[in-house]
């Protein structure tokens, strides 16, 4: 989930990466996400630049594996999904009956695999009920998920197996034990088993009910695609392949929704105003029949557990074991950042300003639904940029090849197909990722559209790896145009920062222990290595090796060099909305939600809006009901400028050598994302750059032109 954007942010396109379902499981699988390994994994010293590693195939004229056989019915699927949880808690029980002195064999362990069981049933359903097209199998999959949380609340405040894992002496453990015990324990303390059984009863009451509401607000997102219909000759401006794929339907008009690859491209393409601000009002407003609803009670829900844990507010809470800790500081962050972007927020600005004038002389202020428009006018003047015209080198499979082989080449994998696959799709790919022989897990790749699928673009866990028990698997869940299709160069941008955290998944997931398996950092550390790798989308050295257009002919520098020039232009507009965003998810959460009925979160949606950005509101639309994030990351939506800070200061240690040079990319492999959760993100972070991180390479990037 890229920062930054509605469309493609850190991603999510308001998106998300789904805190990587983390936030479900933080305690449980504080102690149980992978499987045990013995010794610490020990990063895996830099070795010399080896030779290229064999090609990958290419994704278009690879045949495609037979179709797997159809998959279960819902009961089946159901059936199949409670068994992990039947797993889990047979070795609850196995806990619970020891009898003997309390060892890591004995208690962490079996532990452990209650975890690497509760996670799969987990990941597998939180996927499932955002991509499968079988409404009754993404029921299904909600039940399920819904089951695992309750088990799940049941464990985490449950005292005795609290009293078991405290039992165990781990001072002579090896330090990757040391720290799942002391982050288990953390982690069962902020559920609350600490409390009486009374509050410790209406603690999970609350949990219980928080993961209906969660799931209620993410189905009214999904389940609502809207549309306008437009005379075809009303659409000048958008690209030829866009209208190519938008046949008149029988009364003529040309439908346009409000999913991603129709949205996208018509608010920033599109010459006639009018519809582009009909389409901004459809898209602005979705979920808002039920989500203010939802959203009210889920924040009261919030509160009141926070305060039982001994909280002041839900944003205390929640930031209590991030790297970021408390509202205030994350309120003093969005304000520092704040500050630094409104200098050139005003100049871009203005400067749109100016632009909307060479098409409406009377206009005296840039609205909302223009923004995009207007920045793409700009760049095609200014930057001699045409969106259009670049689009022309990035084909969907030519796009997603190009990924595959660089990131086979910095990270010494290759992608083979599977032989095997399990999907619920026919669109979907499936790469097993190996290394010299060595399988070290799989990939599926959803990356189109499709009715009642998650509209955003994020990566999801399928499960956790567990040495020696199973190997990480994740997918990539897009939305982008298919085949030879065109794609936007902000998409391929938001490809490349999604694929970061798919390979943060995989090498990451080699760890003995569930919790630390995977991108099992602190929440706001988790964005950084996806941001770092959206310059991997944007540099010459990298594009060169498979942007080309239908000729053939690969995209000139000259153009890579506009294209980063044109990049800069709107950074500091963006950043303030942002910001804005992030505002939203903090004083939501610091807000008394009595105050926070339909009119009310109406009402701080406008303020905050006047106070962060230079647009006004725009009437009939309510942004909040759409916001995903408000589920996912709750209070800490900052938590994408927070990574983006840090992810700048990591790109630092390319600007030697470049992105190509295989000493750095195996060091940053193996030192930020192979050791997983085993170290804070601060300590990883020293242990790639050789010092602390800092916010210098940020404010250069904010404030240089």
């Amino acid at each position: 989930m890229r920062a930054g954007h509605a469309h493609a942010a850190g991603k999510d396109l308001l998106g998300v990466v789904k805190p990587m379902r983390r936030s479900l499981l933080i305690v449980l699988l504080a102690a149980c996400s992978s499987p045990p390994k013995p010794a610490p994994v020990e990063p895996a010293p830099v070795e010399p630049a080896p030779p290229a590693p064999p090609p990958v195939e290419p994704v278009a004229t690879k045949p495609e594996p037979p179709p797997p056989p159809p998959g279960p019915n819902a009961d089946e699927w159901l059936a199949n999904c409670r068994n992990w949880i039947a797993q889990a808690k047979t070795a609850y029980q196995q806990l619970l009956d020891v009898k003997d002195k309390r060892t890591i064999e004995n208690t962490l362990e079996t532990f452990n695999e209650i975890g690497r069981n509760v996670g799969n049933a987990a990941e597998w359903s939180g996927l499932m009920h955002e991509v499968h097209p079988d409404a009754k199998i993404r029921d299904a999959a909600r039940t399920c998920e819904k089951e695992v949380s309750q088990f799940t609340s049941e464990l985490l405040l449950d005292k005795r197996a609290y009293d078991a894992i405290k039992a165990v002496d781990v001072a002579k453990a090896d330090a990757n034990t040391k720290r799942f015990s002391l982050i288990t324990l953390r982690d069962y303390k902020r559920a609350g088993v600490d409390l009486d059984d009374k509050k410790r009863a209406r603690i999970k009451e609350i949990d219980d009910a928080m993961t209906d509401l969660g799931q209620q607000h993410a189905r009214n997102i999904a389940e609502d695609t809207r549309f306008i219909e437009a005379d075809p000759k009303r659409l000048d401006g958008l690209p030829p392949d866009w209208i190519a794929a938008h046949k008149p339907a029988a009364n003529g008009t040309i439908k346009i929704t409000t999913d991603y690859p129709d949205y996208i491209p018509f608010v920033t393409y599109a010459n006639d105003d009018d519809l582009r601000k009909q389409l901004y009002i459809k898209f602005r407003s979705r979920g808002d029949a039920q989500n203010e609803t939802v959203l009210q009670k889920l924040l009261e829900l919030r509160l009141e557990k926070a305060k039982l844990l001994g909280f002041k507010d839900w944003a205390d809470y929640f930031s209590d074991d991030k790297m970021l800790k408390g509202g205030k500081n994350a309120a003093d962050f969005i304000e520092r950042v704040t500050k630094l972007a409104q200098p050139r927020a005003k100049r871009d600005y203005n400067e749109l300003l100016a632009q909307l004038k060479k098409a409406d002389p009377k206009a005296t202020a840039v609205g909302d639904w223009q923004k995009a428009w207007l920045e793409n006018q700009v760049k095609k003047e200014k930057y001699a940029v045409d969106s259009t015209a670049v689009r022309e080198y990035f084909p969907f499979d030519r796009t997603l090849q190009g990924l595959l082989d660089i990131t086979s080449q910095i990270y010494d994998v290759q992608y083979v197909p599977a032989t095997d696959p399990r999907t619920w799709h026919p669109d979907v790919k499936v790469f097993d990722v190996m290394r010299k022989g060595e399988k070290l897990g799989r990939i599926f790749l959803d990356m189109h559209p499709r009715a009642d699928k998650y509209k955003h673009a994020a990566q999801f866990g399928i499960q956790d790896g567990v040495a020696g028990k199973q190997l990480p698997e994740g997918a990539l869940v897009c939305n982008f145009a298919a085949g030879s299709e065109l794609m936007d160069h902000g998409d391929v941008v938001t490809m490349f920062h999604e694929f970061g955290h798919l390979m943060h998944h995989v090498f990451g997931g080699q760890q003995h222990w569930a919790r630390q398996s995977g991108v099992a950092t602190e929440q706001d550390f988790v964005e950084a290595p996806s941001q770092m790798f959206e310059e991997w989308g944007w540099n010459f050295e990298t594009l060169s090796k498979f942007a080309k257009n239908k000729a053939g002919e690969t995209i000139p520098k000259d153009l890579v060099d506009k294209m980063r020039k044109a990049e800069k232009f709107g950074l500091g507009t963006q950043t303030l909305q942002q910001m804005f965003y992030a505002a939203i998810s903090l004083e939501f959460h610091r807000t008394d939600p009595k105050k926070l009925d339909p009119a009310g979160q109406l009402a701080m949606v406008k303020k905050l809006q006047a106070k962060y950005t230079p647009y006004a509101y725009v009437e009939g639309t309510k942004f909040h009901t759409s916001f995903g994030h408000l589920v996912g990351y709750s209070s800490a939506y900052y938590t994408y400028m927070w990574s983006l800070v840090i992810a700048k200061d990591l790109l630092t240690a390319f600007e030697k050598k470049g992105l190509l040079d295989t000493a750095t990319t195996y060091k940053y492999r193996d030192t930020i994302l192979a050791p997983g959760g085993t170290k804070d993100a601060a300590d990883l972070v020293k242990d790639f750059l050789g010092r602390k991180y800092d916010f210098k390479a940020f404010e250069k990037y904010l404030s240089s032109e």
